[in-house]
């Protein structure tokens, strides 16, 4: 399961540095066919993610928001 998450983390992970942000969200989701996610509430999930603050996700974070 771990594998798993650590491919769609890398997925949404654009840029590859390690850290999702709301506008690789909202890049990758519009891909996929949702064009109407606005920038505050892209951020706004970042948020509910982001346990450090950061206004981030990085791969740990992502993962515990999974359960895993």
């Amino acid at each position: 399961m771990a594998a798993a998450a650590r491919k769609v983390f890398d997925r949404y992970d654009v840029d590859g540095d390690g850290q999702l942000t709301a506008e690789e969200y909202r890049q990758v989701v519009a891909e996929l066919g949702d064009t109407g996610v606005t920038a505050e509430a892209a951020q706004d999930l970042i948020d509910t993610i982001d346990t450090d603050g950061d206004r981030k996700v990085s791969f740990e974070e992502f993962r515990a928001s999974m359960g895993l």
